[in-house]
């Protein structure tokens, strides 16, 4: 990585006269902004392999004189590689090149996705197509301990039926679980992304104590047929969790909708 970050072209630099990093012909010749080119073109190393997991990109001094461009425009490449997490830049520590892995590069789905009354329907087909496929997994891959932290998880889930708070602990942390045993980390991080959607709707939802004893018994079937490797009978366990899930959501977003519209009608 080195010699790839230090090696010149044969054109001269407009600030010292030295010879410009090869990066740098590719920026001139881009038609988008600088610091868009700048991304493009980390990201293109990435994907050709000239850039690995855990390499340390030069020093801010020396990505502007080897790009030849501004500060601004290099700190705004470096955030939107962060963002998308391919780099990981460390206060006082320089810039890296992250994991790669599919946690890591998916984590933006999390900061664009929200839900809303339009989008509800499509939210939850999705979580349909990942979560009753990754019940279906878990339920082939359930090895002894992922079955004992499950049950482990419905014991403790039956002392917080009155604490809508313990129970949305809980309730992240069986979903979690099961992403895990999937064996799938896109499928994870997906599901992940998609269960924190509309999260300050459910959590009213969940205040009441009718729906916590519900989706206990919910959980209890999954795990059931998780614990006899029943691929079908966990993933129409899911189904029927999932339907139930969405159901107190739409109710709940609704009830919003009539309060907001009460709320202008007494304005007027």
């Amino acid at each position: 990585m080195g010699k790839l970050m230090t090696q010149r072209s044969d054109r001269p630099s407009k600030r010292t006269g030295t010879k410009l990093h090869p990066i740098a012909e590719t920026l001139q010749a881009a038609n988008t902004g600088v610091a868009q080119a700048v991304v493009n073109r980390i990201l293109d190393l990435v994907r050709t392999g000239m850039l690995r997991s855990g390499d340390r990109l030069p020093s801010e001094r020396e990505l502007i004189e080897i790009l030849n461009i501004s500060r601004p425009s290099l700190r705004e490449a470096i955030r939107a590689l962060s963002t998308l997490g391919v780099v990981d830049s460390r206060h006082g520590g320089g810039a890296y090149i992250t994991s790669l892995d599919a946690r890591t590069l998916l984590a933006p789905l999390d900061f664009f996705l929200s839900l809303t009354p339009s989008n509800l329907a499509d939210v939850f087909e999705s979580r349909r197509i990942i979560e009753i496929e990754i019940a279906r997994k878990a339920a082939v891959n359930a090895g002894d301990a992922d079955v004992e932290a499950l049950n482990g998880m419905l014991v403790a889930h039956e002392n917080v039926l009155a604490d809508p708070v313990g129970f949305r602990i809980l309730d992240a942390q069986f979903h979690g679980r099961l992403w895990h045993m999937s064996g799938n980390t896109v499928l994870d991080r997906i599901a992940y992304g998609l269960y924190n959607m509309g999260l300050d709707v459910r959590r009213r939802a969940t205040e009441d104590i009718a729906l916590i004893r519900r989706s206990l018994g919910e959980h209890k079937r999954i795990v059931r047929a998780v614990a006899d490797h029943d691929a079908v009978g966990a993933a129409e366990a899911m189904s029927a969790h999932l339907d139930h899930i969405e159901e107190s959501t739409r109710a709940m977003i609704e009830s919003d909708v009539a309060a907001l519209s009460r709320i202008s009608a007494l304005r007027r």
